[in-house]
C-alpha cells in the first residue's frame, strides 16, 4: 500500500507520524493498517500492528545509495526544484532521516533508463563481484533489476533486518506479486515518487462527454459497468476529420487516444495473469486470447489513435479538447492543469462485468528498492530503507496525493474518489514484472496490435519452449 492516514475515507492504510523524534517510539511506528472501508484491494480485512522502528544513533555514518540519474528527483533536490510541493517533501524526508538517526544520505548516480539499463545492472553486478560493499541500497528500474536477481546480486528482503514488507508504506500488491517461494528481492512504496506518479489511469473530457451524450463515467465505475464494451460504445462515432486531410492524424478528434505503450497496462487490468504463485505458466488461455482479439480490434477502430512516436502528441490531442478519453498516468495530471475543458479521472475499464474488480498497474520503469549481497551492514541498509519509506508516507506520498494531485490537479470530488479506487486496486503481475527474464510481457500485446495480428495462440506455440526455459531459469533464482 502507498499512503497512510490521509483521509478518513482513504482506501489505503492509515498511520500517523511527525517526521521527527519525540520519544523512543514514534506515533508513526505503531500502526493499524486498514482500509477506510475495512477492506484491502482483495476485499479482506487487513488489520496489522506494525512493530516500531527503534530509536537509533548511526554515529554520523554515510549511507550510499545507487540510483538512476533520470529519476534522481526521487532523492536529490536541486535549487530549481525548491518550492515545488513534492520536491520540498523529499527534502524534508531526507533531512528527517538524517537528523533523527544521525546519518548522511549519499546518492551515487548513473544513467539507468532503458537505453542505459545494461550498464546500470552491470555496475551492480561488478560491485558484487569485487566485493567492494560500495552500495548500502539500490533504487533501480523494476523490470531491469531481474537481471541482478538472476545473477544472484541481491539479498532476499525477508532476510534483511528491519525491513517490514507487510508495513503499509510498502506497496502490498507489489510485495505479494514479487514474492515467490518466500523470497522477494525488490520492493517499492512511498519512498518511490516514480511509483506514486506512474500508476495508470484514464482521463475523460467532460465537455465532449456532454456533447456526445456519454453516460456518467463515475457512476459506471461505481456500478461495476465500466468495461471494454462500454469503452467501445462511448468512443464510437466521436472521430472527426478536423484538419480535412482525409486520413487519421494528430489534428483530428478521437474517442480514445494514448501513447504508443498504452497497450501494456491491459495485460494487468484485463486480468490476464502470466505465472501462478506455484510457478506455473498460465498466460496462454482462452481469456488471454479473447483479450488480445478485443484489444487489436479496438486499436484499429477509426475512433482510436495511439501515437507511435511521441506520447506527448496524445497528451496534446486531449489537452486541446480533441479526445474523449486519454490513457496515461496519474502523474500526468500536473501537465493538464492548464487544460481549458474540465476533465475527470477514472480507472481503466474491466474486461467485462464478470471481472470481480478493476485492476490498475504501473509503468515497468518505476523505482524498486533492493540491497546487494555485499552491503557492508545489511542491518543498517534495512534500517535506513525502512526509515526512509516510513518518513515518505507523511511527507512525499502525502504531498503527492493530497497536496499536489488531489489539491491542485483533480478538478472534482468524484476524481478524488476515483483516485482512491485506483490506488486500492493497484495490481502487479509476477511474469510481466520479470519480463526481461521470462519473456512474458505486455510488449507482445503491443507487437500484435501494431501488426494487426490477433493470433496469440500461434505466437505462443512458437515461443512456448523458450518461455518455459527462461521462466524456469528465473524461478530457480528463488530456490
Amino acid at each position: 500500500m502507498f499512503l497512510a492516514a490521509l483521509l478518513a475515507v482513504s482506501t489505503l492504510a492509515s498511520c500517523g507520524g511527525d517526521g521527527g523524534a519525540k520519544n523512543d517510539t514514534d506515533p508513526a511506528d505503531v500502526t493499524t493498517a486498514s482500509g477506510g472501508d475495512g477492506e484491502t484491494s482483495s476485499g479482506e480485512s487487513d488489520e496489522t500492528t506494525i512493530a516500531p522502528l527503534e530509536k537509533r544513533d548511526l554515529g554520523g555514518r554515510t549511507i550510499n545509495a545507487f540510483i538512476r540519474t533520470e529519476w534522481d528527483y526521487e532523492f536529490v533536490i536541486d535549487e530549481e526544484s525548491v518550492g515545488d510541493t513534492v520536491s520540498d517533501a523529499i527534502h524534508a524526508r531526507n533531512r528527517a532521516v538524517e537528523d533523527k538517526y544521525n546519518c548522511k544520505l549519499n546518492f551515487i548516480e548513473q544513467k539507468g533508463a532503458w537505453g542505459s539499463h545494461t550498464d546500470f545492472t552491470n555496475t551492480i553486478h561488478n560491485s558484487v563481484l569485487a566485493g567492494d560493499g560500495e552500495y548500502d541500497f539500490i533504487a533501480g528500474y523494476q523490470a531491469v533489476l531481474v537481471m541482478n536477481i538472476l545473477n544472484g546480486d541481491l539479498m532476499n528482503l525477508y532476510d534483511v533486518p528491519n525491513i517490514q514488507p507487510d508495513a503499509p508504506w510498502w506497496t502490498q500488491a507489489g510485495v505479494d506479486a514479487l514474492t515467490y517461494n518466500g523470497k522477494c528481492f525488490e520492493i517499492g512504496g512511498d519512498i518511490s515518487v516514480s511509483l506514486l506518479e506512474g500508476i495508470n489511469c484514464m482521463f475523460y473530457n467532460k465537455k465532449l462527454a456532454e456533447d456526445f451524450s456519454s453516460p456518467d463515467f463515475y457512476q459506471l465505475v461505481r456500478d461495476g459497468k465500466w468495461t471494454h464494451d462500454k469503452m467501445l460504445e462511448v468512443t464510437k462515432g466521436v472521430y472527426q476529420d478536423l484538419d480535412g486531410d482525409g486520413v487519421k492524424s494528430s489534428g483530428d478528434m478521437y474517442g480514445f487516444t494514448a501513447g504508443k505503450y498504452y497497450i501494456r497496462p491491459f495485460v494487468v487490468n484485463y486480468d490476464t495473469p502470466t505465472i501462478s504463485k506455484t510457478g506455473e505458466l498460465i498466460w496462454n488461455n482462452e481469456h488471454t486470447i479473447n483479450v488480445v482479439d478485443r484489444i487489436v480490434d479496438f486499436s484499429v477502430s477509426p475512433d482510436v489513435l495511439y501515437t507511435e512516436d511521441n506520447e506527448t502528441d496524445a497528451m496534446k490531442i486531449f489537452s486541446d479538447g480533441r479526445a474523449l478519453l486519454f490513457e496515461n498516468l496519474l502523474g500526468v495530471s500536473s501537465k493538464l492543469r492548464d487544460m481549458s475543458d474540465d476533465f475527470g479521472i477514472i480507472p481503466l475499464p474491466k474486461f467485462d462485468e464478470n471481472q470481480a474488480e478493476y485492476k490498475t498497474t504501473t509503468k515497468n520503469d518505476v523505482s524498486m528498492m533492493c540491497v546487494p549481497i555485499t552491503a557492508k551492514d545489511p542491518d543498517i541498509s534495512g534500517f535506513v530503507l525502512e526509515a526512509m519509506c516510513r518518513e515518505s508516507t507523511d511527507t512525499v506520498a502525502k504531498a503527492f496525493y493530497e497536496t499536489a494531485l488531489k489539491g491542485k490537479y483533480a478538478r472534482d470530488e468524484e476524481s478524488i474518489e476515483m483516485i482512491n479506487l485506483i490506488r486500492q486496486t493497484l495490481t502487479f503481475d509476477f511474469g510481466w514484472g520479470a519480463s526481461m527474464a521470462t519473456g512474458v510481457s505486455g510488449a507482445q500485446y503491443q507487437t500484435m496490435v501494431e501488426a494487426n495480428d490477433k493470433n496469440f495462440s500461434s505466437w505462443y506455440a512458437a515461443n512456448e519452449t523458450t518461455i518455459q526455459e527462461k521462466t524456469a531459469l528465473f524461478l530457480a533464482a528463488f530456490e
